[in-house]
């Protein structure tokens, strides 16, 4: 996918995702106001922190966006993982919160009611936050984007809290009392979870965190199948944003001539890059007398050998 496309979707995709979760929000407030139940106040504080962190992450993608500039060599596609985690940070605040309040709850009851129009608004809701999931879940595939999945991540928690506030008003209605409180604390637990997965998938794009072994593979298996190399040494990648960055060292050759290593090089360089969306790919040639024992030798070649 060009940058051009990964934009529009991405774009497209803070817009949906926003419009759509300020309908939600207003639905869950009138059915926190009418229940006044702690399961529909944690659902509609979990919508609202949402909203929040929709209308960040959009000024962030904005900015992630950006080409490279002379004080930015590397792009800007860090900010996602920034905003994915202050992400984190929002839901870990709340969560806090809801916990306390079905704590709180458990021990000291208040009178709900309205309970039927509850689960009626929060079945709406569901209905709209299952379409925003499949909509984000198809611009994924095409995107990779980080934003993107950690927005995804939210919505389809918030089908699953969606239908346990419906099963906790239905509890509640049939003389169920506790259920009310049980179920704010389980969202709250539900809450951490998903701000502890997401403060991972950050960190990993902000320390510079390898790619996946199989992704290592894939660039080492292209490059072993281009003949005149011997190996491959000192592979180095990691990601931000869509764009990955991959640098190593090519082993080639002593007898080479300088222009054909070149042209060598350009190629491997074309073929990894072609593995990726977006990518940044440095190879530096190497004769192979200097490096004897390469960190991924080529194994059908007897390692040092020349031809």
């Amino acid at each position: 996918m060009s940058h051009a496309n990964y934009q529009l979707w991405v774009r497209r995709s803070g817009y949906l995702t926003l419009l759509t979760a300020l309908v939600i929000v207003a639905l869950k407030l009138t059915a926190a106001i009418m229940t006044n139940a702690a399961s529909a106040l944690a659902s509609f504080m979990d919508a609202l922190l949402d909203v929040l962190v929709s209308t960040l992450n959009f000024i962030a993608l904005r900015y992630a966006l950006k080409p490279a500039d002379q004080e930015h060599r590397f792009g800007h596609g860090k900010a996602e993982a920034i905003m994915a985690l202050f992400q984190a940070a929002f839901l870990t605040g709340a969560a806090v919160l809801l916990l306390y309040q079905g704590v709180s709850r458990y021990f000291s009851p208040e009178p709900v009611g309205a309970l039927n129009s509850g689960i009626l608004l929060t079945f709406i809701c569901t209905g709209l936050t299952l379409m925003l999931v499949l909509v984000q879940r198809w611009i994924i595939k095409k995107t990779s984007s980080l934003a993107v999945k950690a927005d995804s991540a939210h919505y389809s928690g918030d089908v699953l809290l969606n239908l346990s506030v419906i099963a906790a008003l239905w509890l509640v209605n049939n003389s169920v009392l506790w259920a009310d409180a049980v179920m704010t604390a389980l969202i709250a637990l539900y809450l951490l979870w998903t701000a502890w997965q997401l403060a991972l998938e950050s960190l990993r794009h902000l320390l510079d965190e390898e790619l996946t072994d199989s992704e290592r593979t894939q660039i080492v298996d292209v490059l072993h199948q281009l003949p005149e190399v011997y190996g491959v040494d000192q592979l180095k990648t990691r990601q931000a944003g869509i764009k990955v960055f991959v640098q190593l060292r090519l082993l080639l050759s002593d007898q080479l001539s300088l222009l054909h290593a070149h042209d060598i090089v350009d190629q491997a360089e074309h073929k990894v890059a072609a593995l990726f969306r977006d990518a940044d790919v440095i190879i530096h040639a190497d004769p192979v007398s200097v490096v004897p024992v390469p960190e991924y030798p080529k194994t059908q070649t007897k390692t040092g050998s020349q031809p």
